[in-house]
């Protein structure tokens, strides 16, 4: 993170620190001249989400009497942006600060880093797409630059964006088919073939990724940017089903390798969510993870979503990995300001 030393100093930094300000308001417009609302929704809540796989942090909020209450830092404003779709907003977009414990500091990761998500109702995950798409274009039309650049690749943004299903990427890079690796028996076989350090009993995603995130990752997005869609449904709780059940409308966003977007054709079925949740939450708890209750106020707004009767979709990007692509950045770090002089040696 850079300090105000950094910036009076060194010209790149500054230079980069200078173009991030830009991307933002380039960001906004975008949206604004699409008939987007902004949002502001709440940093501490309550009643976090459930992923198994992320660690809120937990804070202490005391009212005037010194009483005390447990609250933790947003992961995401995904369920408060839901909320205001279920109100009657139909566009809605909000860039802000998130936070996620047990995050390395450096790379493409720090646990304090800003998003950007926005939700639409009516939207397909197809919208979303086209969405994104024409965001990264614009955005770098408006910066004038042709190419993203990461860890020395280029890669041209004003072409066609690519679109594969995951099951198309197993087969194009492993030469197997995925429908015959959606249960954690048969996906835990491929791995130990694969050479993966594996356990029986060991949760599905968690072996996928083990293959994913070394035999095709590092592939995607290098002769230009990639839309990764339906991904095995037991991996995405939010996600409503594909036309293939066994799958679920989600997206991912590759550039360079790097991950920067991960959208949902959302769930709206209160019931199927909170059961849903509730699986979620004891995975977290089997874990050994903190847990809560499932925020029930999240699954009746998507129940008054549903009564509307239409589709819905929204995406979560990280705005500092977007910083990153944009600019010479060489890691997240260096695509933020922190006011503190004395900062951690990271």
């Amino acid at each position: 993170m850079s300090t105000w030393q950094d910036l009076k100093n060194n010209a790149r930094l500054r230079k980069i620190y200078e173009e991030r300000l830009l991307i933002t308001k380039c960001v906004r417009e975008f949206f604004w001249s699409r008939g987007f609302v902004e949002a502001e929704t709440s940093i501490s809540m309550r009643l976090p989400g459930q992923e198994p796989y992320l660690n809120p942090i937990a804070i202490k909020l005391n009212n005037a009497a010194s009483e005390s209450q447990d609250f933790h830092l947003r992961t995401s404003p995904e369920y408060a942006l839901k909320k205001l779709l279920a109100s009657g907003f139909q566009k809605v977009f909000e860039i802000g600060k998130c936070f996620r414990n047990k995050e390395d500091f450096g790379g493409s990761h720090q646990p304090e880093f800003t998003m950007l998500e926005w939700y639409r109702a009516p939207g397909t995950l197809a919208d979303i797409m086209d969405d994104t798409e024409k965001l990264f274009k614009e955005v770098m039309k408006k910066i004038n630059k042709k190419e993203f650049t990461y860890r020395d690749k280029r890669i041209p943004v004003f072409v066609n964006w690519e679109r594969a299903s995951m099951k198309e990427l197993f087969q194009k890079y492993l030469s197997v088919n995925l429908d015959d690796y959606l249960e954690p028996k048969n996906i835990f076989e491929l791995a130990k073939k694969l050479n993966y350090n594996v356990v029986e009993g060991e949760e599905y995603e968690n072996i996928f990724f083990k293959i994913f995130l070394n035999e095709i990752e590092p592939k995607l997005g290098i002769e230009k940017p990639i839309f990764v869609y339906d991904y095995p449904a037991q991996m995405c709780s939010l996600s409503k089903l594909s036309a293939d059940s066994r799958y679920a409308e989600r997206f991912e966003l590759y550039v360079g390798g790097l991950e920067v977007a991960n959208a949902f054709g959302e769930l709206t079925d209160p019931s199927e969510q909170k059961k849903r949740l509730e699986t979620d939450r004891d995975l977290r708890q089997k874990l050994g993870k903190e847990t809560w209750p499932v925020d029930e106020d999240f699954t009746r707004a998507l129940g008054e979503l549903k009564s509307r009767g239409a589709e819905a979709g929204g995406v979560a990007l990280g705005l500092d990995r977007m910083v990153i692509l944009c600019t010479d950045a060489r890691d997240i770090t260096e695509t933020t300001f922190n006011s503190v002089k004395d900062q951690l040696d990271i």
